[in-house]
């Protein structure tokens, strides 16, 4: 097929997906375009390099200086995002305190600026990782926070998806690049290297597998065949672009994501969810004696196609470990690889080294043990909240896909940074696991019934009974049938 057909033809099924989708969802407003152009832009290029005004960040000069004119357009997003959260009349105070040890930490990667030895540097770097919460708060803040999430994921699936397999098989001027020491072919698609196209992949790839199973468990006369004929044909295309990205990390961790989704299915483990951390406990014993016993790691490591070092990354780990920095406050926010470092830790490598390859690692370096503890408080946190969730509403896909997230993102981290970085795995992780209460929180919980508690997640504040009377019920986000809460919220309305 002749590229410019091919163009024409990928423009008009990306169209056809987003016009088909508009005609579907409800309950999502028009301001969910502004997530949605920030999702675009961290799962591609940047702005400045589509429109040609933008330049290769080959020197340590212009990775510090970057792009003006990315940066304004940053602004601009995040401008707005605050814009229609002050229009919604937002209760930052309670936005807050539901969120408490994700604003702690952020607030302390705020202040880690000040030590940094590019204190303003970091500060514009820190703004924008800030502005994943402000574009997720816009989403959360919706009428219908849960079709709000699927409508961001699903459009960022049906644009990056389709222009990443056009651009690798018939424009390779811009979806494939060489190795400057090998001139080995590596596939970018929409993004600008072959670790970028597999997070873009991951992300969206999870989304369509959980949508796939979505579109299968709704009743026989309400399924959308076509629907369901569509996304198995983006699953592979993202199959196809795992292949030519060769993301061992993507598929790994992609493998473990639609694990868990499929496994959340299987009625003896349904059951069972209220003992999740334990049997979780138990699987990772069962890892470290398998590794004992059998060195299990070698021979995963070799099933995916790599050695032993991560191609390389144990020898840029413990480089990293041995560097004088500060362990218990690091060196600053995102500032470990600037300066003269980068350039000394580069010297045995063709290529400039940015990051350690390892997002636990890297927040040390950069934010000391504090951080750390910090971030895996957060961890914590969201883990018991979805857990809560999962017991309450055991029959929920959506709080299925929040946990399979949660617990790949954490293994992405192990040999790529995800953590306080522009990518759309940091984005949807925040998104899954924050909590916005609505505005009728207070009235709600003057109304609850005695003996209830309020849970106020991402749909919303509802009521629901302390015990697990209701562990059979459907979760809010995949049931329409209305509950006493439903009619609680309806008559807090009137």
């Amino acid at each position: 097929m002749p590229r410019n057909l091919a163009l024409i033809t990928c423009l008009a099924f990306i169209l056809w997906l987003l016009a088909r989708y508009q005609k579907r969802q409800k309950g999502v407003s028009t301001a969910v375009w502004i997530p949605v152009l920030w999702a675009l832009m961290l799962g591609s290029r940047p702005v400045s390099i589509w429109l040609g005004i933008g330049k290769q960040l080959n020197t340590l000069d212009d990775y510090l200086e970057g792009s003006p004119f990315d940066r304004l357009v940053f602004l601009v997003l995040i401008t707005a995002g605050f814009l229609i959260l002050s229009k919604r009349r937002a209760n930052w105070q309670s936005i807050i305190l539901n969120n408490r040890w994700l604003f702690l930490y952020f607030l302390y990667l705020g202040i880690s600026t000040v030590w940094s030895d590019y204190s303003f540097l970091s500060f514009k770097r820190w703004v924008k990782d800030f502005g994943h919460l402000v574009l997720a708060l816009v989403i959360l803040s919706e009428d219908d926070p849960t079709e709000a999430v699927k409508a961001v994921l699903a459009r960022c699936s049906y644009v990056l998806i389709p222009l990443s397999v056009l651009l690798i098989k018939y424009y390779p001027d811009l979806g494939r690049y060489y190795d400057s020491w090998t001139y080995q072919p590596h596939y970018s698609g929409v993004t600008t290297d072959k670790n970028m196209l597999g997070m873009v992949v991951f992300s969206c790839g999870l989304f369509l597998f959980w949508m796939l199973i979505e579109l299968r468990n709704r009743e026989t006369q309400d399924r959308d065949m076509l629907g369901m004929f569509v996304h198995l044909v983006l699953m592979l295309m993202v199959l196809w672009l795992l292949a030519k990205a060769q993301s061992s990390t993507a598929l790994s961790c992609g493998i473990l994501g639609a694990c868990i989704l499929l496994g959340m299915r299987l009625p003896a483990i349904r059951s069972r969810v209220r003992r999740l951390g334990v049997y979780i406990l138990a699987f990772v014993l069962l890892l470290l004696l398998l590794q004992v016993t059998f060195d299990l790691g070698a021979i995963f490591v070799k099933a995916v196609g790599r050695d032993l070092t991560f191609t390389g990354r144990t020898e840029i780990w413990k480089a990293t470990l041995n560097e004088d920095i500060n362990p218990l406050f690091g060196v600053g926010y995102y500032s470990f690889w600037l300066g003269d470092r980068s350039e000394r830790l580069s010297e045995k490598y063709y290529y400039l080294l940015n990051e350690a390859h390892n997002g636990y690692l890297e927040t040390y370096l950069n934010n000391g043990l504090i951080g750390l503890l910090l971030l895996t408080v957060v961890f914590v946190s969201a883990a018991k909240r979805i857990h809560r969730r999962i017991i309450v509403y055991a029959k929920s896909n959506y709080e299925a896909l929040r946990l399979a997230f949660l617990v790949a993102a954490l293994a992405y981290n192990m040999t790529e940074v995800v953590f306080d970085r522009l990518n759309l795995v940091w984005f949807v992780f925040l998104l899954l696991i924050m909590r916005y209460p609505g505005p009728l929180q207070v009235r709600v919980r003057n109304a609850q019934p005695r003996g209830a508690h309020l849970d106020t997640t991402t749909s919303g504040p509802r009521t629901v009974p302390v015990r697990s009377s209701m562990a059979g019920v459907k979760s809010p986000e995949c049931s329409r049938t209305p509950r006493p809460s439903d009619v609680l919220l309806r008559r807090s309305h009137e």
